[in-house]
């Protein structure tokens, strides 16, 4: 999902930031969360929702258009509106995701960040200080996810001052720009924490972006 520039160029920052914070980073990017099976019943009932209106507003407007097969027709045309939508749903992610609410997005990326967290062994760093920065592609959402390190040091708003950082790139497609945000925003607050690097820390962790595991899917 990533090219090998890209891939070479985020290990190097990551190598950088952790010679300087003494840190363990780790970045991931996921094709998806979740298969929110659901949004292609939500488009379906898009496409009721505003064939029905339309097909009474044309029999209010033109009732010579009444004939026997009235009915048939109104009821094949609501429905074909319907299966219209879900069809472009299956087909086309963004349309797909314009049945996607926000939170649910956030909260799908934010366990399927825990899940990688725990797959990977990312809580095995001697001073538990390992961060995941996650990139979920379809739902355009990025997710921060520190070890217990940070617990009572970083604050949620801090946090997702790191997350804000790494949006606009990302929700532009460019998954380089939104790590090397975050990275740059990370270092700069743990730097502010007292974090340091002393260059005696062992490199626990790979630097090379994550690649999900079968069973992570």
């Amino acid at each position: 999902m990533l090219a090998d520039a890209d891939v070479a160029a985020i290990e190097a920052r990551i190598r950088a930031f952790e010679a300087r914070t003494g840190v363990e980073a780790v970045t991931a990017v996921v094709p998806r969360s979740d298969r929110y099976h659901g949004l292609r019943w939500r488009a379906f009932a898009f496409g009721v929702a505003l064939a029905a209106p339309a097909v009474v507003l044309a029999d209010i407007l033109r009732p010579d258009w009444l004939h026997a097969y009235a009915i048939l027709f109104a009821v094949a045309t609501i429905l074909g509106a319907g299966l219209a939508c879900a069809l472009l749903a299956t087909v086309s992610p963004a349309f797909e995701r314009l049945f996607l609410q926000r939170e649910r997005a956030e909260a799908e990326a934010r366990q399927r960040a825990t899940a990688l967290f725990l797959a990977h062994d990312l809580f095995a760093t001697p001073s538990r200080n390992a961060v995941l920065l996650l990139a979920s592609r379809y739902e355009r959402v990025a997710v921060v996810l520190g070890d217990r390190a940070y617990d009572g040091r970083v604050t949620a708003g801090e946090w997702k001052g790191i997350v804000d950082a790494m949006t606009p790139p990302f929700a532009s497609g460019d998954a380089l720009a939104a790590f090397t945000a975050g990275l740059d925003a990370l270092e700069a607050l743990l730097v502010a924490k007292g974090f340091r690097g002393d260059g005696t820390a062992r490199n626990a962790l790979p630097d090379r972006p994550l690649e999900p595991k079968a069973d992570d899917e």
